[in-house]
């Protein structure tokens, strides 16, 4: 396909499938970044197998690393993952935060796994209807 084609296309390219769900989620500060505490909660606005976006009345600044806890539906125990702040809206609060997982799964390899196959499901799901 030429970059023509794919500029006229109008097709959304991202590696991954994007949710529109809420997840519960814990954002805790690494050094450097100024949240203050244990970090914040919140719940995802989507989430896809390279990262999410959630609502916070803490801005974050963009390229700096977070800690993450995140609650699946049907998934007995959280996910951690280490990711990136792509993005910051600039009006809020609450501000929209996008973060993109540079790692998933503090010791448990199927953690990345149980995102995908949430994923899957309610792709699925949302299809059935």
């Amino acid at each position: 396909m030429s970059s023509d084609e794919e500029k006229g296309s109008g097709k959304e390219r991202r590696r991954f499938p994007r949710l529109s769900t809420a997840c519960a989620i814990r954002v805790r500060p690494l050094s450097g970044v100024n949240l203050t505490g244990d970090g914040i909660e919140g719940m995802t606005v989507n989430i896809s197998g390279g990262g999410l976006r959630y609502k916070s009345d803490a801005a974050v600044e963009l390229g700096a690393f977070l800690a993450v806890e995140l609650r699946l539906p049907d998934f007995p125990s959280p996910v951690l993952a280490l990711a990136r702040a792509a993005f910051c809206g600039k009006e809020g609060p609450p501000f929209e935060v996008g973060l993109e997982f540079w790692w998933v799964g503090w010791g448990d390899d199927s953690a990345q796994q149980a995102i995908s196959e949430f994923i899957k499901t309610e792709l699925r799901t949302d299809g059935d209807t």
